[in-house]
């Protein structure tokens, strides 16, 4: 029988611009604001998302920089965090 791999997903909002840290086995951001958010030189307009490519048994330690385009229009990126457990 295959062993499943067992993982959790955190969730943070992200509402200004600044540093965000990883420490994770995969991140996704998704720009739920009206203010284009920017992740290394990626500029994210509302509803799209970006994840950077990881693999099983990998972990990311990036540390990831928001800019927000304008600090008056809703600023709001989701971020979600996926760790592996063993």
């Amino acid at each position: 029988m295959p062993t499943s791999i067992k993982f959790t997903l955190n969730n943070e909002i992200i509402t200004a611009s600044g540093s965000i840290e990883s420490n994770c086995n995969g991140i996704t951001f998704i720009n739920l604001g009206l203010s284009i958010a920017t992740i290394l030189s990626y500029p994210l307009q509302q509803n799209q998302s970006f994840t950077p490519p990881c693999n099983v048994g990998e972990e990311d330690v990036t540390n990831y920089n928001v800019m927000f385009e304008s600090a008056v229009i809703d600023q709001r990126l989701l971020v979600i965090r996926k760790n592996y457990s063993n």
